[in-house]
């Protein structure tokens, strides 16, 4: 039973650590000086948090374990920054603490932006969706899709363009409805 749980808890564990790995990377780079002890500091980072992760609360909203793996990568890097005490690029307590502070808003804030966007992204008409996905989620370069739904390459340039203004209208617009629903 007790191995059930732990598989478990280790599924839930990578589904998160994976969703938001990219999130906790970015806010590490953010608190050091230069990239060099990112790799390092995520390492450990990542370590503490399976280590720690049966005392993490599961039943709160997937946010949640972002914030908590902030406050430990926070730990990490204070860490990684006394063993380098003695480098010359070292930022003051007052930069590092406004560094981390930005970059957790940051990162929360993107994550919104992403949710918001899917939303938009549900909004859109299905010729307008399927120039989106074949431009960005195929990779494809301007010029083949044009070519493929048998448009020139600027005509479809201005398309994408609409669409993109439109989206990040929509985008802007749910932002600022759930922000004054929080007021």
């Amino acid at each position: 039973m007790e191995e059930e749980q732990s598989a478990t808890d280790h599924e839930v564990f990578l589904r998160l650590f994976t969703r938001f790995e990219g999130n906790l990377r970015a806010y590490v780079a953010s608190l050091l000086p230069t990239r060099d002890g990112v790799d390092d500091v995520m390492q450990e980072s990542s370590v503490v948090l399976w280590r720690k992760f049966s005392d993490f609360d599961q039943t709160g909203v997937d946010s949640d374990f972002l914030g908590w793996a902030f406050m430990i990568a926070r730990y990490e890097v204070l860490k990684y920054r006394r063993r380098r005490a003695t480098d010359r690029l070292q930022f003051s307590e007052d930069v590092f603490e406004l560094l981390a502070s930005e970059a957790e808003r940051t990162c929360t804030t993107q994550i919104e932006r992403q949710l918001a966007l899917h939303e938009c992204l549900k909004e859109l008409e299905s010729k307008q969706l399927a120039i989106v996905k074949a431009v960005y989620e195929d990779g494809s370069r301007i010029k083949d899709v044009a070519e493929q739904i048998g448009r020139s390459p600027t005509g479809l340039y201005k398309s994408v363009a609409r669409i993109r203004e439109r989206l990040a209208n929509c985008v802007r617009t749910r932002l600022n409805t759930s922000a004054e629903g929080l007021s």
